[in-house]
């Protein structure tokens, strides 16, 4: 009795693992055939045509190792971006998935126009991730990604590890899809997201996009974006370079191509934290205080770094540029009339009855605010002499 249960046992083991395998190789084979089947969208650029309909380009690496083309590249117009990826499902030989795009593309006059109510579309998708990367860029995206570059490879990936390196080295604003909705929904700042170029066969990304409500105003130079993170709060990286008068060290310096008037200072492993506080409702006056640590990474003049006076004297020069830089960036964003540091939020948090003030009457008090800055710096002993 107990021996033919134990064959029984082990004849049925013996059917449920057979039966295991085959169900793990037909499944196998059903997944194996349904990639085969589908195209994978990595990026998506969206362009505004002269009759104001919308043209997508989507970008879909290829997955047969035989094809001579890396990437399949398909683009057509409508009036929404998913009537455009149906007509898309007509060109492709797969069916058109969006499922792991990772960054969205606007060029120049499409984002003039106002991309709210694109990237709502691409918020409420249940397929994609809210962690898209969104960007803005010079021309027609059909032209950016259409060129024959010559080793880009896949410029989905290529573009998105671009951007996610910047963001992590602190050179660029993270800019989400969810982080662009957040500050798109609240009463008291404005989007921003990386402005991308293209020089030859290299794509560059050569500041930041500044947006007012969902529409492209201008674009800033990193250097100036590093004076806002200043201002928005911590940073704990990346590098800055500044130039200073030579006479702040008593001495003129001498190159091969003569005297020079200015010292050129290079920072890095830059460490600071920002306190913001409003001293005067109306009109809006701030007090901006900046902690800075740094390390002296490369400077164009042979200072000793071991004689204390000369590093103060680094220090302050370091502190009155980075709060005149501060001051000309705040006049330009008012110029402009758009607040990516976020004063508003700061506002409305400290006057009683402003919790729900609309976005358009703090701009109005934006443009007649006034901001002081003041700036301590602490320098490291460290770096190089060119």
């Amino acid at each position: 009795m107990y021996r033919c249960q134990s064959k029984g046992w082990l004849i049925g083991k013996r059917g449920f693992t057979l039966l295991l395998v085959l169900i793990f190789s037909v499944t196998g084979c059903s997944n194996r055939q349904i990639f085969d089947e589908t195209g994978l969208v990595t990026l998506v650029g969206y362009d505004l045509t002269k009759d104001r309909q919308i043209r997508a380009t989507i970008v879909m690496p290829s997955i047969n190792p035989e094809a001579k083309e890396k990437m399949q590249i398909m683009s057509d117009v409508g009036e929404t971006s998913k009537g455009i990826r149906d007509k898309t499902n007509l060109q492709s030989d797969k069916r058109v998935l969006a499922g792991q795009l990772r960054v969205a593309l606007y060029g120049k006059d499409m984002a003039k126009a106002g991309i709210g109510s694109l990237i709502d579309t691409l918020y409420r998708d249940p397929s994609l991730s809210s962690r898209i990367f969104l960007c803005v860029y010079e021309g027609e995206t059909y032209e950016l990604l259409t060129y024959p570059y010559k080793s880009q490879g896949n410029i989905g990936t290529y573009m998105y590890r671009m951007i996610d390196q910047n963001i992590r080295g602190e050179k660029i604003p993270s800019s989400t899809i969810h982080e662009f909705i957040r500050a798109y929904y609240d009463e008291g700042i404005d989007s921003q997201m990386p402005y991308v170029s293209r020089k030859g066969d290299e794509i560059v990304i050569k500041g930041v996009a500044l947006f007012k409500g969902d529409k492209y105003i201008d674009w800033i130079s990193p250097n100036e974006a590093f004076i806002l993170k200043l201002i928005r709060g911590k940073y704990k990286t990346g590098s800055y370079e500044i130039s200073v008068p030579a006479k702040t060290f008593n001495m003129t310096p001498n190159s091969p191509a003569g005297e020079k008037e200015e010292v050129q200072l290079v920072f890095d492993t830059i460490n600071s934290e920002s306190k913001v506080q409003l001293e005067q409702a109306n009109p809006p006056k701030f007090k901006v205080n900046i902690h800075l640590k740094a390390r002296i990474l490369e400077l164009t003049v042979p200072i000793k770094l071991d004689n204390p006076s000369l590093m103060r004297k680094m220090e302050e020069a370091l502190e009155k540029e980075l709060e005149r830089q501060a001051r000309i960036v705040m006049k330009k964003l008012q110029d402009l009339e758009v607040d990516p540091t976020g004063f508003g939020i700061v506002y409305k948090a400290n006057v009683r009855r402003k919790e729900k003030m609309a976005m358009d009457e703090w701009r109005e008090k934006y443009k007649k605010a006034k901001f002081e800055f003041q700036v301590e710096a602490t320098v490291t002993r460290n770096g190089v002499m060119d």
